[in-house]
């Protein structure tokens, strides 16, 4: 038979015992956080426009299953994107999502998506870290270069380049951002001196430069869609050619010209730098690509299909479909080859990617 100096010793450490379980159990719980749980680390982004006007601006994610997780901004905070997400890119762990019409860039976490900051630009299409603690902005709004500081995320100066820049893109100690003309017209690349923020030259390679890479060799090769005319009743009156311009040392040195009436767009380079892809076509486009030693532009397609929006990452070749521009659209992955490898859908309009 037990005493009762034993019996009030077990009941002792039996409720200290509850207690821990209870203490562990709440410190367990309260320590929960979803940023260390690396939510968004093994896959990639689909930037999803939206409807103009609309605000259903979206980011997909894709793990590496092949799993789509839809809206992942808005699921991870109290507000939406906004109104057309235009591009998306991850610099020192975060995710600086470009949100043209809603005229600011979302800042948050990458692997968690939680807001950091906002940063207002009237009218922003790209952003690229061009140092380590710098990256530039591209900006319709005052066909300027915005400066931004990335301790502080605040922007300290701008660099006024041509009309619309657009895609920018940067090698050693230069940047080079596309004048696609915004509503208007260009035919330049704006050359900047990331050490300095100066403009330091300006380049004629074609109307309308819609996106540019750097190859193996650090030299610069940039993708023209020509511009076509047209009259009040939407009849061509007069249209200019497309061009492949490569660069090299700040120089042009050889320009590939398209047959007139076809617009090419969305040049890509796949990761060691050797292979160009692009779409290219009047309303219906194909997938070609280029070694960089070719002397003259491909005459068969590698892909015979028509997409929105073209990338190339990790051996593969993406390429998204913007449906009927209302509903839900697709997203597609090629192998290097051609030859399909998957689908997944994507949110409203899917205009670009972001890979981890």
């Amino acid at each position: 038979m037990k005493t009762m100096k034993t019996m009030k010793t077990m009941k002792t450490i039996n409720l200290l015992f509850l207690l821990s379980v209870v203490i562990f159990s709440g410190c367990s719980k309260n320590n929960y956080d979803p940023i260390n749980f690396n939510l968004y680390d093994n896959g990639y982004f689909i930037t999803n426009e939206g409807n103009f006007g609309s605000g259903n601006g979206s980011i997909s994610f894709v793990n590496d299953n092949g799993i789509v997780e839809h809206d992942v901004f808005a699921t991870n905070n109290s507000f939406i994107l906004g109104d057309v997400v235009q591009s998306m890119n991850i610099i020192n762990n975060k995710a600086y999502i470009v949100v043209n019409n809603s005229s600011k860039i979302e800042v948050a976490a990458v692997d968690s998506m939680k807001a950091v900051t906002t940063i207002d630009v009237l009218s922003p299409r790209y952003i690229c870290q061009v140092t380590e603690n710098k990256a530039y902005i591209t900006d319709w709004g005052t066909n300027s270069v915005k400066v931004l500081n990335l301790n502080s995320n605040i922007i300290s100066s701008s660099i006024s380049c041509g009309i619309g820049p657009e895609a920018i893109v940067v090698n050693n100690e230069y940047a080079y951002i596309c004048n696609i003309g915004g509503w208007g017209l260009d035919n330049t690349i704006s050359i900047i001196n990331t050490s300095t923020d100066i403009l330091e030259k300006t380049l004629v390679v074609g109307d309308k430069p819609n996106s540019v890479v750097v190859d193996i060799s650090g030299n610069i090769w940039v993708l023209t869609g020509g511009y076509t005319e047209y009259d009040e009743n939407w009849n061509i009156v007069s249209e200019t050619a497309g061009n492949l311009v490569k660069i090299v040392n700040n120089s042009i040195e050889k320009t590939f010209t398209f047959p007139i009436g076809n617009h090419p767009k969305d040049l890509v380079i796949n990761d060691i730098g050797t292979t160009l892809y692009f779409s290219d076509g009047s309303w219906n486009k194909s997938v070609y690509s280029m070694n960089i030693y070719d002397t003259e532009l491909p005459n068969s397609p590698l892909i015979n299909r028509s997409f929105y929006s073209l990338d190339c990452n990790n051996g593969y070749i993406y390429g998204t479909d913007a449906v009927d521009y209302v509903q839900q659209g697709w997203s597609y992955r090629y192998m290097e080859n051609g030859q399909i490898v998957d689908s997944v859908q994507t949110g409203i309009i899917p205009g670009g990617y972001c890979f981890n």
